[in-house]
C-alpha cells in the first residue's frame, strides 16, 4: 500500500511538472492581422486617395477614406496601423493622430510612383480635378498639435 501511495504521488508531481512547463513562442502570431505603414502620398486635389508603404512587405497600397470628416484622412507620414486587406470598408488606427479611422484598400503595387500616378488616373477619371479647379479648397486637412 505505501508503495502504492509513493509511486501515485511521484507520477502525480510528475504530471503537475510537466503540465506547467510551457513553450515559448518567439513569433508575433498577429491574429487580427494588424499591419503597420505609413502614408507617403497624399491627394493634390483633395480627394480621398492616398497611397501608403506597408512595412511588411514594402508594398504600397491605395488606399479611399471613408469618413466624410476630412479631418479624419490620413495626412502625409501618419503611421496607420490595421488589417490592409482589399476590399471593403475597415477601421484602422492612425497612430500619428491618434484616432481610428475608417479605410478602404483598393490596390497594391510594387513602386511608389506606379502607386502615385495609378491615384492621378483615378481622381482624374472621378472628376476630382475638375472639382477642385472649380474651388480651391486649402490641402491643409488638420492643424499641428502644438505640445
Amino acid at each position: 500500500m505505501k508503495r502504492f501511495i509513493s509511486i501515485s504521488l511521484v507520477l502525480f508531481a510528475g504530471i503537475v511538472l510537466l503540465a506547467s512547463c510551457t513553450k515559448r513562442d518567439y513569433y508575433d502570431d498577429n491574429q487580427n492581422n494588424d499591419e503597420s505603414g505609413i502614408v507617403r502620398y497624399i491627394s493634390e486635389v483633395n480627394s480621398p486617395y492616398s497611397v501608403v508603404k506597408l512595412d511588411y512587405d514594402g508594398q504600397y497600397a491605395i488606399v479611399y477614406s471613408v469618413d466624410n470628416d476630412t479631418r479624419l484622412w490620413p495626412e502625409f507620414n501618419d503611421v496607420l496601423i490595421g488589417d490592409f486587406s482589399i476590399g471593403g470598408s475597415r477601421s484602422v488606427y492612425n497612430k500619428t493622430y491618434g484616432r481610428s479611422i475608417r479605410l478602404e484598400v483598393d490596390e497594391f503595387f510594387r513602386f511608389e510612383n506606379d502607386a502615385i500616378n495609378a491615384v492621378i488616373r483615378r481622381e482624374d477619371s472621378e472628376g476630382y480635378v475638375s472639382a477642385f479647379k472649380k474651388n480651391a479648397i486649402k490641402l491643409q486637412r488638420r492643424t499641428p498639435a502644438i505640445k
